[in-house]
């Protein structure tokens, strides 16, 4: 694996926020799903622009959650009321990107976690930002692109300290 490719996975593991899909990298069947379910979502009431972070939020905490979180959890991860991240994740459910599930300890605790479409979504992102990232790291240098990739580590560790 090539430097650049090696920085570009680091990136991803950092900017999981740019959660833009091209589709030229998509596959067409998964393309026009893809396209079919974000039309949905802009229809219902996703199209509010206050919504749509939480949507992409919500995708990258699952992605990397262990354990299935409760609702109380993850509107404690997102920041927002337990109303609003119920809002969210009832829509989400409703457009097959998430699924409630019961927690095997305890049948009265919900869990939420990715369906097997959202699963294809994350991976089709993923992979999308991580080709972008690696297309647009071909411009630097492989210092340069070692030292950008520390910066933004001390960035993020930064903006990560003053939240907690």
């Amino acid at each position: 694996m090539s430097t650049t490719e090696q920085t570009a996975d680091q990136f991803l593991e950092l900017l999981q926020g740019f959660l833009r899909l091209h589709p030229k990298l998509i596959k067409p069947e998964q393309a026009v799903q893809f396209k079919k379910q974000m039309e949905r979502l802009r229809k219902s009431s996703m199209a509010n622009a206050e919504d749509r972070p939480l949507f992409f939020r919500i995708i990258v905490i699952l992605t990397h959650s262990a354990t299935p979180p409760t609702m109380g959890e993850l509107s404690n991860d997102l920041g927002v009321p337990l109303s609003s991240a119920t809002r969210i994740i009832d829509l989400l459910v409703d457009n097959d990107f998430v699924e409630r599930v019961n927690d095997p300890g305890d049948r009265r605790v919900v869990r939420i976690q990715m369906s097997e479409n959202g699963k294809r979504f994350s991976r089709i992102a993923m992979e999308f930002i991580r080709q972008r990232i690696a297309s647009l790291l071909e411009n630097f240098s492989s210092n340069e692109q070692k030292q950008l990739l520390q910066l933004m580590t001390k960035l993020l560790t930064s903006l990560q300290a003053e939240n907690q």
